[in-house]
């Protein structure tokens, strides 16, 4: 064989290996049961929506305190209804750094590091005065508890991603302001919430949620919900995000109105005017 020959039989050589490891490398997952239609699975999440009713939670979460970024044990619980309450504790310790309790009307919350307070009404802003991130007690609930806010009345599409094996739901608001993507692990049909995403109508990202290590977790009151290992939640607009590992959790018990609820000692400043002295 002359060297011309043998560098052709090289090269198909060559080329047949490529096209055998790019054919293995990228072989399309099918889908494993009837393609599904979008009120399908709105329907599933609005089910597990449903039956998301409380939580108790260990986690060790990486968050910003202002301008400091934290990683710590934070103990959590909360009730439909606007009812969440935070303990993060201090990393050197087991003492509570900070405290917010949200009883579905007010919020109080105590900085216990800088002694100081502030209180309000309940609103999605409550929950960044500890966490950064803002976001409705019910919308954190559902996160929590392993699935998505969805936004009111959308409609969509739903499409199935074969190289991963997923459904990817697209929606649009009914006023068109806003868009929404969610990704769900399409594998088993177990539809595990991988990712959830909400845009402006100029393309803002103005949150995104992010799962990963989903297990089976089974409520007090017997139903099965699907829950992730760790989560991130972000919101680039206002340059917050959370990561989350998640320990010990409890759904659907009966928690009593009165874990909410909290008293602000008499003469405890306010943390803003605290806010408004550093320099």
């Amino acid at each position: 064989m002359n060297p011309r020959s043998m560098l052709v039989v090289i090269a198909l050589a060559l080329a047949a290996a490529y096209a055998g490891c790019s054919c293995t490398r990228h072989k399309p997952v099918p889908r494993s049961y009837p393609e599904p239609s979008t009120e399908e699975i709105l329907a599933h999440l609005a089910d597990v929506q449903r039956h998301a009713r409380a939580f108790q939670a260990e986690s060790v979460m990486d968050y910003w305190v202002g301008d400091e970024r934290v990683k710590g044990t934070v103990l959590l619980m909360g009730r439909k209804g606007a009812r969440v309450r935070i303990n993060a504790l201090n990393p050197t310790g087991d003492n509570v750094a900070a405290d917010l309790a949200c009883d579905g009307i007010g919020f109080e919350y105590i900085d216990y590091n800088k002694n100081c307070q502030l209180t309000g009404l309940c609103t999605r802003h409550s929950i960044a005065e500890l966490l950064r991130i803002s976001l409705e007690p019910d919308d954190f609930l559902l996160m929590v508890m392993g699935t998505t806010p969805v936004i009111p009345d959308a409609q969509g599409t739903v499409t199935w991603d074969e190289r991963h094996g997923r459904e990817v739901v697209e929606l649009v608001a009914p006023d068109n302001r806003f868009t929404q993507t969610i990704v769900l692990d399409g594998r088993d049909r177990s539809w595990d919430v991988l990712s959830s995403e909400v845009r402006d109508v100029r393309g803002n990202v103005l949150w995104r949620l992010r799962n990963k290590g989903f297990e089976a977790l089974r409520a007090q009151d017997g139903h099965t919900f699907r829950v992730p290992g760790k989560s991130q939640l972000e919101q680039p607009q206002d340059k917050a995000d959370l990561l989350v590992q998640w320990k010990k959790r409890v759904f659907n018990l009966d928690i009593e109105t009165v874990k909410f609820d909290m008293e602000i000692p008499p003469g405890l400043p306010s943390c803003r005017k605290e806010k408004q002295r550093e320099p």
